[in-house]
């Protein structure tokens, strides 16, 4: 049952995408509806993973590919891998639900719909994939998905210009990944991920230490972290909402789960000490760029998208503590960040088609006009600043427990005080948009229940997770048992 659920959450959004242009003619609107009842099954098979895992099973799947090279068609889904794969699910479905009211039904929406549910299968593979050769294929379709979706409906004159520098800066982060999981099979005559884990490799200091090194900037490019950044306020901004959704609250954190279970799992204490402090100051340093960043922009979603850049920062620095609190705050970082970024997004968008208007300095006043995206934006700004009773509070609390549990004290003290500048970036946003004066000539309409009620939901997780966190704390302490050998 647990493999049929595997191949079955692996499968779904691909059978499904690729039987998708199919749709014609009348026919186009039932588009959205079968990518939404594609990632609701997904999701289902996902639970019924969770029931496998605690009853202390280990899903998994194996399969003859290609014998002349010893790789397999492997799945096997652990407690690291987990709460990845449920924040994809999850964020896939309710961008697939918000681009009902967000997209307009024309004869290219099938396609649409298609590349979103190839890029949400890229991401459940990348998660599920149990084999060197397998990580790379669905690494690189997440890429090639979303790429296109940027190039083909992203807005602005601009939209193939930036998807063309999106895919050469990511592309490039591939490539670093890519050398480093074919050194990899080189050095360990193995692509089993199972194998490595169980009996990690003994590599020349010199092997080990460059293997890492491109692990850290290839999965770096795609965390977005600085520098490697300059891909993304142009992707963010550009691409359609349900995809800047989908690139913000999920893709992201596929950088994060590609060092966790590479260099963090693989190598040992003493190779990965010597990235301990560069990736902690890498880590603050990206936190307080993308702080000043979002508080020096005008456009309202790359306000956001620069926050992306900042949050990053923390889970980079959480990874560079090498500790336990370090290592489970950044994994639960990325699930809470799944869903705050999902939601100012959304919020985002919901100002957009209301106002259509897009520049922060030609809003404000629109709390009475849209009381529900004042409300829910208003959640996202304080759960993004780590204040409680929301969710990212407990993730950073987390990240910095695991800061001061190394002897690198001042980089820890610097990370603790960038959440004055989140606070400063996200309260100066609500007030800008929904609290200051309304400018003359702005009119408002009702954005369209599809795009609310996901917004709505995010906003209700923001704060459940915030005041019950118990199984998350719980899902990810288990998958860093797995990085530290404890499990």
């Amino acid at each position: 049952m647990t493999s049929a659920l595997l191949l079955t959450a692996l499968l779904l959004p691909l059978v499904a995408g690729a039987l998708l242009p199919l749709w014609r003619g009348r026919r186009i609107h039932q588009a959205g509806r079968v990518a939404v009842a594609a990632a609701a099954l997904v999701l289902a098979c996902v639970v019924g993973l969770l029931v496998a895992l605690q009853r202390g099973e280990t899903p998994a799947l194996a399969l003859t590919w290609i014998p002349a090279a010893g790789i397999r068609l492997a799945l096997q889904l652990d407690w690291l891998g987990f709460p990845f794969l449920l924040n994809v699910v999850v964020v896939s479905l309710l961008a697939a639900v918000y681009g009902w009211g967000y997209m307009h039904a024309d004869a290219r929406l099938p396609a649409f719909y298609a590349l979103l549910l190839f890029f949400m299968g890229g991401m459940v593979g990348t998660v599920l994939a149990d084999d060197l050769f397998l990580f790379f294929i669905f690494w690189e379709l997440m890429l090639v998905a979303s790429c296109a979706l940027i190039a083909i409906w992203g807005e602005g004159e601009q939209a193939g210009r930036v998807a063309l520098k999106y895919f050469i800066f990511t592309q490039v982060g591939s490539l670093l990944v890519l050398i480093g999981l074919i050194a990899l099979y080189v050095l360990t005559g193995t692509s089993s991920l199972a194998q490595l884990r169980a009996a990690p490799p003994v590599l020349d200091p010199r092997w080990a230490t460059a293997l890492v090194t491109l692990f850290a900037v290839g999965f770096g490019v795609k965390m977005a972290v600085f520098p490697l950044h300059t891909w993304l306020p142009d992707a963010h901004s550009v691409a359609p909402m349900p995809v800047t959704v989908m690139l913000a609250a999920a893709m992201l954190s596929m950088g994060v789960y590609g060092l966790l279970r590479f260099p963090l799992s693989i190598f040992g204490p003493l190779i990965l000490a010597n990235f301990s402090l560069p990736l902690m100051i890498a880590g603050v340093v990206s936190q307080f760029y993308g702080a000043l960043m979002a508080l020096a922009e005008e456009d309202i979603k790359r306000i956001i998208a620069y926050s992306s850049v900042s949050q990053m920062g923390y889970a980079l620095f959480g990874l560079g503590t090498l500790s336990q609190p370090g290592l489970a705050g950044a994994a639960m970082h990325m699930v809470n960040q799944g869903i705050v970024k999902a939601l100012l997004f959304m919020g985002v968008g919901l100002v957009m088609r209301a106002t259509g208007r897009r520049r922060i300095t030609n809003l404000g006043g629109l709390r009475h006009a849209l009381p529900l995206t004042t409300l829910g934006s208003g959640v996202g700004a304080l759960a993004i600043a780590g204040s409680p009773p929301f969710c990212a509070f407990h993730s950073e609390w987390q990240i910095f427990a695991g800061g001061f549990q190394t002897p690198h004290t001042a980089v820890t003290i610097l990370a603790v005080l960038a959440p004055a500048l989140t606070a400063a970036y996200a309260l100066w946003f609500i007030r800008r948009i929904f609290l200051d004066p309304r400018p003359e000539g702005l009119e408002v309409s009702v954005p369209p229940l599809a795009m609310r009620v996901p917004f709505a939901l995010l906003a209700f997780l923001a704060l459940a997770v915030g005041l019950y966190p118990a199984p998350l704390y719980d899902w990810v302490m288990r998958g860093v048992l797995i990085v530290t050998g404890g499990g």
